[in-house]
């Protein structure tokens, strides 16, 4: 969550720039800018199935393991992650 202002989350109070990760035991959550907030709301939520998979990340790389990460550096720098034509 990016939040300009303080919020709170399921009636916990989330700073600026802090991250949220909601347990996977519920059905709905709720989000609210204090009455009194000064500025808009910005809120990025991303949802999905989790994975339950290892996760190891190097800049940008983000892999299962630490041997997949060395091989995107690799391909990375013999340009072989592909190209986007603007």
């Amino acid at each position: 969550m990016t939040p300009r202002s303080g919020i709170s989350v399921d009636n916990e109070h989330v700073g600026d720039g802090q991250m949220v990760i909601f347990a996977q035991d519920g059905e709905e959550v709720a989000i609210a800018n204090p009455l009194d907030a000064k500025s808009p709301l910005d809120v990025l939520l991303i949802a999905g199935v989790p994975l339950n998979e290892p996760v190891v990340r190097y800049g940008p790389f983000v892999m299962n393991t630490e041997a997949e990460i060395i091989q995107a550096i690799e391909d990375y720098r013999n340009g072989r992650m592909g190209y986007i034509d603007f």
